[in-house]
């Protein structure tokens, strides 16, 4: 009658959880590639790698065990050289997903007709968006401190650096999205208030 072998449960559930993060790692691998993700999950593969050498150097006596260590060590290897080969493609621009996205938004330039495309007009950047908006509250501080007779000379650039440290602070301390600021009379004084909004 054979022998049976002892099993080492704790490693037995390192080896799972080394099983879970390579598929884990395959799906965010393939969202990058296929372009729904932007970065590489370059910090988990390294983990991933680091997981499997520490799994390599336990002394296994049980026979069951070291057959699934070698199988998923050959899975890692496969899963390894199918990623270097896609990120060399993408490296010089020839991965199939992303040249038939290319492909496809340079088709869809060149059947535009010409004559129908009626100049865009060009669109603001972040930064010129917010200078507009400084320059609307600044327009509204100036309006009303004429109106409660205080003095109107003030220069944009000093306003707008204020508003601007307002900002950051408030965003800092509410942990908010953005701010509006609103322009306010008190005791015959304007004033220009922030407002944290989540």
């Amino acid at each position: 009658m054979a022998r049976r072998e002892r099993i080492d449960r704790q490693f037995e559930m390192r080896l799972e959880e080394f099983e879970k993060r390579l598929f884990v790692l395959k799906i965010e691998y393939e969202k990058y590639f296929s372009g729904l993700t932007q970065i590489e999950p370059l910090r988990e593969r390294d983990d991933l790698k680091r997981f499997l050498r520490e799994l390599q150097r336990e002394h296994i006596t049980n026979t069951r065990q070291k057959h699934k260590l070698r199988t998923l060590r050959a899975r890692s290897s496969t899963l390894e050289m199918y990623w270097q080969r896609n990120l060399l493609m993408v490296e010089r621009g020839t991965h199939p997903k992303m040249k038939f996205r290319a492909d496809a938004k340079e088709r869809a330039r060149q059947q535009a007709p010409a004559a129908a495309a009626a100049p865009r007009p060009r669109r603001l950047t972040d930064e010129e968006k917010e200078d507009r908006a400084y320059q609307a509250v600044f327009d509204k501080y100036i309006e009303a401190r004429s109106k409660c007779g205080q003095g109107s000379d003030l220069a944009y650039e000093s306003v707008r650096e204020v508003l601007r440290k307002q900002v950051r602070t408030i965003k800092s301390r509410y942990r908010c999205k953005s701010v509006r600021f609103r322009v306010t009379v008190e005791d015959g004084k304007a004033k220009v208030k922030a407002v944290p909004v989540r």
